[in-house]
């Protein structure tokens, strides 16, 4: 086996959840043929994964972010794409998966800070201090101790590290049965959908409508979407109702 292709199913096996990092890393390992143990065990992607749990592939453009929309927006029945289906399934989800979610993500943003800014943020625009501020406040609004400790932490966070060692009270919490805070949810549609459009158009020929009936080409449409993506007056819900038009208006369905 290549060691694209490797890195192709470590990164399936990886993002579908079945494992932990080190697991999954030694699971490709023992698949492979012991006269190429070796020289797999050495290579520097591996040892940047072990290391830092992340893989540097800008070319990847968080395309597992578009492949899981698509699935929520069919629904669990495979029904037509729709908001509908997509809320239904995001229901489904725990308040405790939203703080896991959360100490991904910003795990992922501290390492990006120093090694790619760029995508630093576009994800940061999205999942920031506000949202875990407002997080914390409405558990803590229910009794939940360990998020005002995250508040009394947010206090003296004033960097990607810092945000992400604010979260540490939470890490052992565990509050499947209490609703999803608002702004987690809007965060949660607006970067699902920025970057499934970034895809789209990037990889699927897209182009964005305009209102007036202009239709942007590719290079225009990313700066149009780089500029929404910019604009802190956008919400979530809103940049998610940009992508199902833009899914509308180039007849572009992806079958789960």
């Amino acid at each position: 086996m290549s060691l694209g292709n490797i890195v192709k199913s470590f990164l399936d096996r990886l993002l579908s959840g079945n494992g932990t990092i080190d697991a999954v890393v030694n699971n490709q390992l023992q698949q492979q043929p012991s006269a190429h143990t070796a020289q797999v065990s050495n290579d520097p992607v591996e040892q940047h994964i072990r290391q830092q749990g992340y893989v540097w592939q800008p070319r990847l453009w968080r395309r597992h972010v578009m492949a899981q929309m698509f699935k929520m927006l069919h629904g669990k029945r495979g029904l037509p794409i729709s908001e509908e289906n997509y809320d239904a399934c995001l229901a489904w989800r725990s308040c405790n998966y939203t703080w896991q979610m959360l100490a991904d993500e910003l795990r992922a943003q501290a390492l990006l800070s120093h090694d790619d800014t760029e995508q630093f943020a576009e994800r940061n625009r999205w999942f920031n201090s506000a949202v875990v501020e407002a997080m914390a406040r409405d558990l803590a609004a229910q009794g939940i101790g360990a998020a005002g400790a995250v508040l009394n932490n947010l206090a003296i966070a004033h960097d990607p590290d810092a945000l992400l060692a604010a979260l540490k009270p939470m890490e052992w919490v565990y509050v499947y049965n209490y609703p999803k805070c608002p702004a987690w949810i809007d965060a949660y549609k607006g970067a699902g959908a920025y970057f499934t459009m970034k895809n789209l158009i990037l990889f699927h020929n897209c182009q964005i409508h305009l209102d007036d009936g202009q239709v942007l080409d590719r290079d225009a449409s990313m700066r149009h979407l780089s500029q929404l993506n910019a604009n802190t007056a956008i919400n979530g819900q809103q940049m998610f109702a940009t992508m199902l038009r833009l899914i509308s208006d180039n007849n572009f369905d992806w079958q789960e």
